[in-house]
């Protein structure tokens, strides 16, 4: 009867040590699949925001002012060693000439103006950067830095990346609408 109730409490510790790794693998998993994902979903209407410009020729950036031009928007932090790394990139693709024109801004996440304007010279960016007070992360859902989001001319998201895209990939979304390279 002492071997049965032993093998009883094996038998149940090891159901126990079974189920825990399951859950653990689960919760790796969902952590693994979550993590990738930051920005709106493409194909809804981008929400409006006005950002202050920091670093740049104009004092805000409003989207519903780029109405029929697509804008790309960066989201960046003045330390993040992957947004240092993509601003040659993004900065090629803003100066080059295009059939069609589009708009680049980027929106720091940094805490105060000054890191802002810090990484627009530095990293030599060829646009201007706004100053996120948390709103514009909290209602585009941003997690990952740097997220890319293209906004088509109309209003919607057309394309998001968490993390740096391509160069190629990115000129692929700026030709979906129609602002090619010349």
């Amino acid at each position: 009867m002492a071997g049965t109730v032993r093998e009883r409490r094996e038998e149940g510790s090891g159901r126990f040590l079974r189920y825990a790794l399951l859950l653990v693998l689960a919760l790796g998993a969902a952590l693994f699949i979550s993590r990738g994902r930051s920005g709106p979903k493409t194909g809804t209407q981008a929400e409006a925001f006005d950002l202050p410009v920091v670093a740049g020729n104009r004092e805000r950036f409003r989207l519903a002012d780029q109405k029929g031009t697509p804008v790309v928007v960066e989201v960046f932090a003045s330390w993040c060693g992957v947004c240092r790394r993509t601003a040659p990139m993004l900065s090629d693709a803003a100066r080059a000439p295009r059939k069609n024109p589009v708009r680049f801004i980027g929106v720091s996440v940094d805490q105060d103006a000054i890191a802002a304007k810090s990484a627009k010279d530095q990293w030599n960016l060829a646009y201007d950067v706004a100053l996120d007070d948390g709103r514009f992360s909290k209602a585009y859902g941003i997690t990952v830095l740097p997220t890319l989001i293209l906004i088509d001319g109309e209003g919607r998201v057309r394309h998001v990346s968490a993390g740096a895209p391509r160069s190629s990939e990115l000129e692929d979304w700026l030709e979906d609408v129609g602002a090619a390279r010349l």
